[in-house]
C-alpha cells in the first residue's frame, strides 16, 4: 500500500510502499522545504498541490491520497483522495487528514457503500466533538469549539468488477469529473446556507420563527450569523450537544445546535472506460466572489485546463496559479488524477 500525506504546517511527506499498480510507480514523492509558500506532492498517477491564501496568516487546508492495489480484489477502496478546508484553525483539518479515511473504511460495505460512507463521516464527527481540553474542562472539539473543516473525498473500488467512483462531501470542497470531450460533472454539493434546500432544512428545526437561524452578515449568508457553511466536521459551537437536549414547545421537539451537520451527500458513478481527470479541491479554487472568497475558476474553466494536461502535479499547480490570478484570496488545495489511472 502506498500512503502519501501532506501537512501544510510542517511540510512533511510520508511514503510507505508495499506494491505498485498496473506497473505504475506510486512511490515518487517530493519533499518541499519548510517555509515554502507552495507545497506539492506527487505519487505516480496522483498529484497534489496547496498554497496559502493572500489574506491568510497560515494555510488551513490539508489533503491526502492513498492507494492500495489489494482493494481491487477485496472490493474495498483501492484509491482514496481527501481534501479538507479548515477554518478557525487547522486542527480539525489535520485530524481529518489523519483519521477520516479510517472511519470511512472501518465499516465499508458495498451494500450500499453510500450508507457506510455517511456513517463514517458522522462517527468521525462525533469523535471530533467529544474531544475536550485539559481534564475535560475545555471547549468541545479538536482545536476548540470554533474550529472546523469541510471534507471532500473520492474513493475508487471495484463493484462486480467495474471501476466505480464514490464522491462524498460535507461543506463546499468539490469533487469534479472532467471527462474528455464532455461537460464537467460536479459530484459533490456545495453545502452553504444560501442554498434554499439547506436553509429550509436548518430553519425547519428553528423554535423561534421571529429570529431566523440563517442570517445575511458580512456580505454572505451565515448560520447563526457566523458560519458560512451548513455542513462541516467539527464546529462544536454549531452542533447539537448531549448536555443540552433541546426544548419542546406545543408538541414540537427542537434539538440544540444550529442545524450544522456532518452528514455528507454521496454520489456513485461508473468510471470504467472513461478518459479524463478527477479533480478534488478546496473551495479556494472556485469562483465565489458573492460569498466573500474572491475570484477563482468555475467548473468549465477547470475542465478546459484539463484538456491538454499530461502530468497531475503540473495540472494541480496550473489550476492553483490560475485561480490566484483570477482573484482567489483563499487557501487553495487541488489533487488531480487521470481517470484511466484509477481503472
Amino acid at each position: 500500500m502506498a500512503t502519501v500525506g501532506m501537512s501544510a504546517s510542517s511540510c512533511k511527506v510520508s511514503v510507505q510502499l508495499r506494491s505498485s499498480r498496473a506497473g505504475k510507480c506510486v512511490s515518487s514523492a517530493r519533499i518541499v522545504p519548510r517555509g515554502a509558500r507552495l507545497q506539492v506532492v506527487n505519487a505516480g498517477p496522483i498529484g497534489g498541490s496547496s498554497t496559502m491564501g493572500t489574506s491568510r496568516k497560515q494555510n488551513e487546508d490539508r489533503y491526502e491520497f492513498k492507494m492500495d492495489p489489494s482493494g481491487e480484489k477485496t472490493g474495498k477502496p483501492y484509491a482514496y483522495i481527501g481534501v479538507y478546508d479548515g477554518h478557525g484553525g487547522f486542527a480539525t483539518a489535520d485530524w481529518c487528514k489523519e483519521k477520516l479515511f479510517d472511519y470511512v473504511v472501518e465499516n465499508w460495505t458495498q451494500e450500499p457503500p453510500d450508507r457506510s460512507t455517511r456513517l463514517g463521516f458522522i462517527n468521525a464527527d462525533r469523535e471530533l466533538l467529544d474531544k475536550r481540553g485539559f481534564l475535560g474542562l475545555g471547549e468541545r472539539g479538536v482545536g476548540g469549539s470554533k474550529c472546523g473543516s469541510t471534507a471532500a473525498v473520492a474513493l475508487v473500488y471495484k463493484a462486480k468488477g467495474v471501476a466505480t467512483l464514490l464522491a462524498a462531501g460535507a461543506g463546499d470542497a468539490r469533487v469534479l469529473v472532467c471527462e474528455n470531450g464532455k461537460e464537467p460533472v460536479q459530484l459533490t454539493i456545495d453545502h452553504v446556507p444560501d442554498t434554499e434546500s439547506e436553509r429550509l432544512r436548518i430553519e425547519a428545526a428553528n423554535p423561534n420563527l421571529n429570529m431566523p437561524i440563517v442570517q445575511y452578515v458580512g456580505g454572505t449568508w451565515r448560520v447563526g450569523g457566523l458560519l458560512a457553511l451548513s455542513r462541516s466536521l467539527g464546529d462544536a459551537y454549531m452542533k447539537e450537544s448531549l448536555v443540552y437536549e433541546g426544548i419542546s414547545d406545543k408538541g414540537n421537539n427542537y434539538g440544540s445546535g444550529f442545524g450544522v451537520i456532518a452528514d455528507p451527500d454521496v454520489e456513485i458513478v461508473d468510471i470504467s472506460g472513461k478518459k479524463g481527470w478527477l479533480i478534488v479541491s478546496s473551495d479556494g479554487l472556485n469562483t465565489n466572489e458573492e460569498r466573500g472568497g474572491g475570484g477563482g475558476l468555475d467548473n468549465n474553466e477547470v475542465s478546459k485546463r484539463c484538456a491538454d494536461a499530461k502530468d497531475p502535479e503540473a495540472l494541480a499547480k496550473l489550476l492553483i496559479k490560475d485561480a490566484v490570478a483570477a482573484g482567489s484570496t483563499d487557501d487553495v488545495s487541488v489533487v488531480c488524477v487521470r481517470l484511466e489511472d484509477l481503472q
